[in-house]
């Protein structure tokens, strides 16, 4: 099946990331309830087991609680951490085919299978998965597609589609994923919205010749038990999901537009995980891949860009073709009504891991404008968009090649991992953001892990945060992780603790520092010692 080339090239892309770039701190942060790590509000007693109902209060722990067989089989690495969610977006992929197949036709499901599958923010953002992206994807594709499997004699799928007898399978899987999604990331509201108006206004008498109290309680009975978890949270912080995230920020809703532009070429995370072109000193590449990553780079020139954005913008202009079209206008009310909603939403929108949630809707966008032309342009549009798609990665790709993964991305913190063994014993303090989690996860908790980074942070501590600092700082043994001056998240904190010491008679003694491959210096390893 050509689909299954599509997933492997997902696959393949993935892989070829993987290994690139170190575990960035928000990427380690689903790992917290395995390594005791949470606030007891986020737990739950089930008998003799503690059971983790969130990590934080927007997001849950469904990919935590999956990750329990995977590091007790594997251990944790890079490759535990990043692979299983790549294969997750494979499978996101082919449920893609399966749903455009139903609405469009196979053709159209195959053009899309690649489109996705090759989509630069896509790949990018499943394969670094920190915001946690990769099954919020595959709930919104499998719920849909469940949907139109139950309700495919309505004429939402297409003509010759098969009917299955036992509907309501179908009816119980689309809002259990529904569910699932809202516990993973209670900011799926946004795309419920989305599907709420796009269903409503697309296929509302297909729902009412459908909707029956014994439909309605299974639907209902299957979001609750996948949402179900997120529920009794909430019970029992008295609405903190609501409460401490829902905050309208209308003023902002203009300005987050660059974001979805950004994100629709496949540019959303540039400047983010690969170290830009200017930064010295590069890498050699060396394998015959990596090679002819850097060969292609140079004879296309720089390309950071797909385009999608203009042609999703011209298959606008079309409205006489795509008007009468559910399908395009089920994916362009979704994509409005969810990206509105995230836009409208105080500190959310503005970043790629927000506006990717729209996706595939964009795509099945194009795919129902596309057939509804002339054969061939289909066709002919999506080897251009793939191939477009293809260079803005190999751009990225290359990027990794040669000047390294930076910022909160940098490989230096499997470096710093690798000499933490020999402190196991030792308490830690990590005085600067970016690598708490990371460790954390690398070493699984057996690591004695303190954040001080907190009475770090004022120019003037208050009297309670300086005797907290000076408690630490006459711990016996204790080391401090934190960051060069240069590379400091928290500006000053590497400062304010010299200054602490020194108030003490103590001086900060570098026992290591830490580069990436490149050879920039990120971390150092400290300890304090009386001042000569």
């Amino acid at each position: 099946m050509l689909v299954s080339a599509a997933c492997g090239l997902f696959v393949t892309l993935g892989v070829l990331l993987l290994p690139l770039a170190g575990i960035q701190n928000d990427e380690a942060l689903f790992s917290s309830p395995l390594f005791n790590t949470l606030g007891t509000s986020l737990w739950s007693r089930l008998r003799h087991f503690d059971i983790p109902l969130m990590v934080m209060s927007y997001l849950g722990s469904v990919k935590s609680l999956l990750y329990i067989p995977i590091f007790q089989l594997f251990g944790a690495s890079v490759w535990t951490v990043r692979l299983p969610m790549i294969l997750v977006g494979a499978v996101t992929v082919f449920v893609f085919y399966q749903l455009v197949s139903h609405l469009l036709g196979r053709r159209a499901a195959l053009a899309g299978a690649f489109l996705l599958a090759t989509d630069p923010l896509f790949v990018m953002t499943n394969t670094f998965d920190w915001g946690p992206v990769a099954l919020e994807h595959l709930f919104l594709v499998t719920g849909v597609w469940a949907l139109c499997r139950f309700g495919l004699e309505y004429g939402f799928c297409t003509e010759d589609a098969p009917i299955w007898n036992s509907r309501r399978r179908w009816l119980v899987l689309g809002f259990l994923c529904f569910g699932l999604a809202l516990w993973n990331k209670a900011i799926f509201i946004w795309g419920l919205s989305g599907l709420t108006v796009g269903s409503l206004a697309t296929i509302w008498p297909r729902i009412r010749r459908d909707l029956t109290l014994r439909h309605a309680g299974l639907a209902a009975a299957a979001f609750l038990v996948g949402a179900l978890p997120l529920v009794v949270y909430n019970l029992r912080a008295r609405g903190a999901t609501v409460a401490e995230n829902a905050h309208l920020e209308l003023s902002a809703v203009g300005s987050k537009w660059t974001q979805l532009e950004s994100a629709l070429q496949g540019s959303g995370v540039f400047g983010y995980i690969a170290a830009e072109e200017w930064v010295e000193p590069r890498k050699e590449p060396t394998s015959a891949v990596q090679k002819g990553s850097v060969w292609v780079r140079s004879q296309v020139g720089e390309r950071r860009r797909t385009g999608f954005y203009w042609v999703l913008g011209g298959l606008l202009l079309l409205v006489p073709v795509w008007w009468r079209s559910r399908v395009a206008w089920f994916a362009l009310l979704f994509t409005a009504t969810a990206w509105l909603a995230m836009a409208a939403t105080h500190d959310a929108g503005g970043a790629a891991h927000h506006t990717v949630l729209l996706w595939p809707m964009p795509i099945l966008f194009a795919l129902a404008v596309f057939s509804r032309l002339p054969k061939p342009v289909l066709g002919l549009a999506s080897v251009a968009l793939i191939v477009s798609n293809l260079l803005v990665f190999n751009q990225f790709y290359s990027q990794l090649i040669q000047f390294g993964a930076w910022d909160t991305w940098t490989d230096a913190v499997l470096a710093l991992s690798d000499g933490m063994e020999e402190r196991a014993g030792q308490t830690v303090y990590i005085t600067d953001w970016g690598m708490f989690d990371t460790l954390n996860l690398l070493h699984r908790g057996r690591l004695q892990l303190r954040i001080a980074s907190g009475p770090l942070q004022p120019d003037q501590p208050s009297a309670a945060e300086i005797e907290d600092l000076r408690r630490m700082l006459r711990d016996p043994g204790a080391i401090f992780v934190g960051h060069v001056p240069e590379r400091e998240a928290f500006r000053g904190v590497g400062a304010h603790l010299e200054t602490q010491a020194a108030a003490i008679g103590l001086r900060r003694e570098v026992l290591r520092t830490v580069a990436d491959s490149n050879g920039h210096p990120v971390f150092e390893v400290a300890r304090m010692v009386p001042r000569q």
